[in-house]
């Protein structure tokens, strides 16, 4: 009997532990609910969203996208149709590029005839001073790109005219024939490059960027210990000054702009101090750009604020784009503000190749659209990588411009 009991016994207080874990559960997460939104309303805005920024921290990059190196669109063995009209429009883009003046090159959607498979052919004069040799390695590239292959090439024996058959597989389905002409010039184009960063750099390395031949753009962090130095030898030798105005980044804490920075959070009257600040500090500036800043240039009230003292100032915005989400060109331009947008990051990559192949791609750039802005950063690499660049670059025929002449004019 006494056995019993005792089981008996045993079995409820095994029960009551049971149902007490099961009561515990639920008991914690409503404690953690309620403390959580108790954090979010009753502790400071700033101090909530940094701390959530420290533990969710994104993976988005503190540059624009299309400074990637990032693979496109590759077709399969089945996308016939579809690679052969990303070809033609993509190469269109490529000659171009190269500065063939796209008034001279020809689409012609060829009918269904002996091969089913090609859809286009394109025809194009180009410019005596551009070598066929040069287009028929980058329709190549391209071609490659884009999962296809050179099927055939051909040149005369001159030099005069090149002939490439392109195509998927052993399928054909684009024709190129490009004739040089004597009486076409080659494209250019404007390039204007801002070396972001100075302020506390060697000053060997800041006199080395000064004594550059062509002009470049000078965006300096404002109340560093040279700050007016910078400025001063940059106007001596004919350079652009800006503002380099640091802003806070989407991983903050991680990264950290620097003092004065200005944060999304703030008051207009607070982010209106800081901006005048900055623009005061910076001698002989015209305009600015944004250091970091992607959390603050996604926020159209955060760049209302920055952009009203920029405008009672008379100066020009370029926006960095340091994220794909930036709205800050577009509130420029509508707040009629000189303007424009970062096409290209030079030194995503810091070593000297890398920066040179990417001022090419800047270059190409710049024969597409006219005018092209490119930003790096004030090193020894990008350094370097510019006295190679700049007068090779201005040989073919690029105008180099300070960012001030860049900039969109404002709309009237």
């Amino acid at each position: 009997m006494a056995k019993r009991l005792s089981e008996k016994r045993s079995l409820e207080m095994a029960r009551k532990r049971r149902s007490l874990r099961l009561w515990v559960v639920p008991c914690v997460i409503i404690i953690l609910i309620v403390g959580g939104l108790a954090a979010y309303f009753w502790l400071p805005r700033s101090h909530f969203w940094r701390m959530r920024s420290h533990f969710l921290r994104p993976q988005l990059v503190e540059y624009p996208l299309l400074s990637e190196e990032t693979p496109g669109w590759k077709a399969g063995p089945e996308d016939i149709v579809a690679f052969a009209d990303t070809m033609v429009v993509q190469a269109k883009d490529v000659l171009i590029g190269l500065g063939v003046p796209p008034e001279v090159i020809k689409e012609v959607r060829l009918s269904k005839g002996e091969d089913p498979h090609l859809r286009w052919e394109v025809q194009s004069k180009v410019p005596d001073a551009l070598p066929l040799a040069v287009c028929n390695l980058s329709l190549t590239h391209l071609a490659h790109q884009l999962g296809g292959v050179v099927i055939e090439g051909n040149e005369d024996r001159q030099g005069n005219e090149l002939w490439l058959r392109v195509g998927l597989n052993d399928k054909q389905t684009n024709l190129f024939r490009l004739e040089q002409s004597e009486e076409l010039e080659r494209l250019a184009g404007r390039i204007a490059i801002v070396i972001d960063d100075f302020g506390y750099q060697d000053q060997n390395l800041i006199l080395s960027f000064c004594e550059l031949s062509q002009p470049i753009t000078f965006s300096i962090f404002p109340g560093e210990k040279h700050t007016a130095w910078i400025a001063q030898q940059a106007i001596e030798k004919n350079h652009g000054v800006m503002v380099h105005l640091p802003m806070e980044p989407i991983d903050y804490p991680a990264r950290d702009p620097g003092p004065n920075a200005i944060f999304s959070d703030y008051a207009p009257e607070k982010i209106a101090e800081l901006t005048q600040d900055a623009l005061a500090s910076v001698p002989y500036a015209k305009g600015i750009n944004n250091h970091m800043g992607s959390r603050v240039t996604q926020n159209f009230e955060a760049m209302k604020a920055v952009l009203r003292v920029v405008k009672r100032w008379n100066f020009f915005f370029i926006d960095s784009v340091t994220s794909p989400q930036s709205v800050a060109y577009a509130v420029a331009r509508d707040m009629g503000i000189p303007s424009d947008r970062n096409a290209l990051f030079l030194d995503i990559d810091e070593d000297e190749d890398a920066v040179v192949k990417r001022l090419y791609r800047l270059a190409a750039h710049a024969r597409h659209e006219g005018t092209a802005i490119g930003i790096g950063h004030a090193k020894p690499n990008m350094l370097r990588a510019l006295q190679r660049m700049l007068p090779e670059l201005a040989e073919q025929g690029f105008v180099f411009v300070l960012a001030e002449e860049a900039v969109h004019p404002s709309d009237p």
